[in-house]
């Protein structure tokens, strides 16, 4: 369920003699919140270091839905 909710493509190929196979799938990095909301997303085409900005961004940016105690 959770694949299908963030549109996540995997499928499973060929077993070969010893019942092994190679899974095709999406490359990709979901950043969600503390309260579980999605952020963001990173594909390949983004380096560590933006990845890195883009999650501190959030981190220095990020209120949370409740108050403590709420």
């Amino acid at each position: 369920a959770a694949g299908g909710s963030y549109r996540v493509y995997a499928s499973a190929g060929p077993r070969d003699a010893d019942g092994d196979y190679v899974v095709d799938h999406t490359v990709l990095i979901y950043l969600l919140s503390p309260d579980g909301l999605f952020l963001d997303y990173y594909g390949r085409g983004k380096s560590p270091e933006q990845i890195a900005r883009s999650v501190r961004k959030h981190m220095d940016t990020y209120e949370p839905l409740l108050e403590e105690g709420e």
